[in-house]
């Protein structure tokens, strides 16, 4: 990963521009088994998960699993998919 090359990170998190915590008590950091979703209740889905896949605006991974993961896929254009695409992998 180009990244690595400027510092040896540990996590990563990966948020959408517009979505924000509600609680800043929340806390950010990276999972130990699991790529984690961070996003699970949302008032714009009262608070519940949109479907019961979803994996996106708010996702930690470590280093390792996103390299096993290869990282999200260049083929999406626009909104929407590349991170239904992360959860399958």
């Amino acid at each position: 990963l180009e990244v690595m090359k400027m510092y040896k990170w540990e996590c990563f998190l990966f948020h959408d521009v517009d979505v924000l915590p509600e609680d800043d008590r929340n806390l950010h950091t990276c999972p130990t088994e699991n790529p984690r979703h961070m996003a699970v209740a949302m008032n714009k889905f009262n608070y519940k998960l949109a479907y019961e896949k979803m994996f996106g605006t708010s996702s930690a991974l470590t280093v390792q699993q996103f390299k096993e993961t290869n990282g999200f896929s260049n083929r999406y254009w626009g909104w929407g998919g590349e991170d239904d695409d992360m959860y399958t992998r």
